[in-house]
């Protein structure tokens, strides 16, 4: 699982101000991948899900106020491979 110290650094953060707000993202971003993939998060996080998840938390983080709709592409496109199908 990606940690709070590795979401820091991704976003560039020095103070422990957006912890608990960094901590929620952590749970979107971890629902929004298995949404989308359709199987539970893997013990071990292949690095195009780390990735993933960290392009999530870096758009929710910078686009708190609703103002741009939609999550960058290169979120599905990363975790498209690990997508189960569904008839």
């Amino acid at each position: 699982m990606l940690t709070l110290t590795e979401v820091k650094q991704y976003l560039r953060l020095d103070t422990d101000a957006e912890d608990r707000y960094l901590k929620i993202l952590l749970i979107l971003a971890r629902e929004m991948c298995e949404n989308f993939t359709r199987l539970p998060m893997p013990e071990e996080l292949p690095e195009s899900y780390r990735q993933a998840m960290l392009v999530c938390i870096g758009y929710f983080f910078e686009h708190r106020d609703g103002t741009k709709e939609g999550i960058p592409r290169v979120f599905y496109t990363l975790l498209a491979p690990y997508r189960k199908a569904a008839f």
